[in-house]
């Protein structure tokens, strides 16, 4: 994927005409946050709905994951259970801004970008599924529940 330094939105309605201008970060959040002001109805849509803000999340694990080259990079330096609930929530941004095919990862896969042990990784992924903080999916993958952006936000 290209990395865009300079990005401009234009957007028009009835009489109005806003332009956004700057880094991709500053103009995704500015056009977000008009859109919400603007029609304050979507944002009471979208938590019905059960959508979440991506960037949000993004801010959650700024400094904390990256995702570069279809790989996912834990560097925050938590307990097991931090770096995989961050991974996992990486899957899920990453699969939300098109960086990554799948948000869903084996257990094998999470041990990977995680650096933990993997019988540690499957032993936490259990654990966590109880606690409703990941979703075990189809092959036995496992993947970030929306739900859990709050325990995101307190363990990160």
């Amino acid at each position: 994927m290209q990395s865009v330094k300079g990005l401009k939105v234009r957007i028009q309605h009835d009489d109005v005409s806003v332009e956004f201008d700057g880094n991709y970060e500053d103009v995704w959040v500015s056009v977000n946050r008009y859109l919400s002001e603007l029609y304050p109805s979507i944002s009471i849509v979208k938590k019905f709905l059960g959508f979440v803000d991506i960037s949000h999340i993004m801010s959650l694990l700024s400094g904390k994951a990256q995702v570069v080259n279809g790989r996912i990079i834990v560097s925050a330096q938590v307990d097991a259970k931090k770096k995989i609930l961050i991974c996992l929530a990486a899957a899920y941004v990453g699969k939300m801004l098109g960086l990554l095919e799948h948000d869903a990862l084996s257990p094998k896969e999470v041990s990977i970008f995680t650096g933990l042990e993997e019988r540690v990784t499957r032993a936490r992924l259990s654990e966590m599924r109880r606690l409703g903080l990941v979703a075990k999916v189809d092959g036995g993958k496992y993947a970030f529940n929306i739900s859990a952006v709050n325990a995101l936000a307190e363990e990160v």
